[in-house]
């Protein structure tokens, strides 16, 4: 049994915790009426005491890009009735990666919104797409950067009048791009930009941000829950893949059992009985995700004990935190998992699906193409790009270190892919060659 002995220390919103197995950060939102009223401003004071995540949930879930992933592809095509769509694959992600936060005792909230907002960047067609962009972009276009772009943009609201000179002031400096504000009575610096109307703030928590930006690269999220989200997307990933296989009939049983045969050597130094190595390749995914969380949870637990896991600052704590880690016989039987199912990215099946989406994207990147009747007509797609001239924008042009305006506009036409469906992607295709441009595009309006 964990004896709970409270220190005494206390952050802005963070209470710390000594556990008999090391120190643990566990999140208290202790938010004050004004701070939530002044960050949430279109809530009426009622609904004040909501805590700053449960805001930023309702931000992701009711905004384009999250209900834009249910038309977006994973593995196989999107129009395969029982395939796979990225907005599958996030709730997935949000399942692994709350059980773990809940085990961890972290803060589930938090986990939830970056989890939910993480694959918002992820181009249609699967990972084949993204790789053309990278390749078109020179590997400046990045799904994960993108992810958290496309959710500021969603997250803009009118700052408050009261606020409204303090902002100015800040702004005048250059108007061109975005800038941070202090505010005595809230903890949280503001994120400002002047719009066409009116000045515009980014109402959504820099801890979410940088979990999405941080996922699926080799930096370390600044917070614990951001590389929960990290760890909890990569084995969906591997779980997912395996379960569309056999659906779609790659995957039989035959294979399965060589598959499980890949894992008997470490079977034999394995020294958790509890949840043996094997379970990475259960009968079923419920045992596979299971095992693959156990160990996880227990390992980090026992380091934490130790005292022996790596640490790094947060700009987020006035302390560091630790880096979560995965055990080496799981990294082990991880790698193997990955290096067998690369075989099966050769099936004729994947091969076809592969096929159809390069051509696709090829396509469209030519008919975006500066010189195209449909750039010079499509109202949609000139609203869109017109937008992009923003301070937002102007930002993370400055930010991401965008020297010729040549790499700049082949970004941005990524940037637009990102915004499509499937579907969507179809329908440009067929209506270009049809010479028909006056279809509407759900893409966002930027203010």
């Amino acid at each position: 049994m964990h004896f709970l002995l409270k220190t005494g220390v206390f952050f802005d919103k963070i209470c710390v915790y000594r556990y008999n197995w090391g120190v643990h950060m566990l999140y208290k939102d202790k938010i004050s009426t004004r701070a939530t009223a002044l960050y949430y401003p279109d809530f009426k004071e009622e609904n004040s005491s909501r805590r700053w995540y449960q805001h930023d949930i309702d931000t992701i879930i009711y905004s384009d890009p999250f209900r834009k992933m249910q038309r977006k592809s994973q593995l196989l095509s999107i129009y395969d009735p029982v395939s796979r769509s990225r907005l599958i694959h996030t709730f997935e992600v949000v399942r692994i990666a709350k059980e773990i936060s809940e085990k961890l005792e972290l803060n589930t909230e938090l986990t939830e919104a970056i989890a939910l907002a993480h694959d918002f960047g992820n181009v249609a067609y699967g990972k084949c797409a993204d790789l053309f962009l990278q390749a078109k972009t020179s590997r400046r276009f990045k799904h994960e950067d993108v992810s958290a772009l496309m959710l500021k943009v969603c997250a803009s609201r009118p700052i408050p009048d009261k606020y409204r000179e303090l902002a100015r002031k800040a702004i005048s400096k250059n108007k061109n791009t975005t800038h941070l504000i202090s505010i005595s009575e809230f903890p949280k610096e503001l994120e400002v930009y002047q719009g066409d109307n009116d000045i515009h703030y980014v109402c959504i928590s820099p801890e979410v941000l940088d979990g999405i930006r941080k996922h699926g690269t080799k930096l370390c999220a600044h917070t614990l829950e951001g590389q929960v989200v990290n760890y909890a997307d990569n084995i969906a990933y591997l779980i997912q893949d395996i379960n569309d296989f056999e659906i779609s009939g790659i995957f039989n049983a035959r294979t399965k059992e060589r598959y499980g045969r890949c894992l008997n050597d470490l079977k034999k130094v394995d020294r958790n009985k509890e949840t043996p190595i094997t379970g990475v390749v259960g009968k079923t995914t419920s045992i596979r995700t299971a095992t693959l969380i156990e160990r996880f949870v227990s390992f980090n637990k026992k380091q934490l004990l130790k005292g022996t896991l790596p640490t790094i600052k947060s700009p987020f704590f006035s302390k560091e935190i630790p880096q979560l880690q995965i055990d080496p016989l799981l990294t082990k039987a991880i790698d193997l998992c990955w290096e067998f199912k690369k075989e099966f990215y050769d099936h004729e099946l994947i091969k076809i699906s592969n096929v159809t989406s390069s051509c696709k994207m090829e396509q469209l990147w030519d008919i975006l193409n500066e010189d195209s009747a449909f750039t010079k007509n499509n109202k949609s797609y000139i609203s869109f790009m017109k937008s992009l001239s923003s301070p937002i924008f102007e930002s993370y042009k400055k930010e991401k270190k965008f020297k010729d305006e040549r790499s700049w506009e082949q970004w941005k036409k990524a940037y637009f892919i990102a915004h499509l469906t499937c579907d969507e992607i179809d329908l440009i295709i067929k209506s270009f060659l049809e010479r028909d441009y006056e279809f509407h595009l759900a893409l966002p309006t930027f203010k």
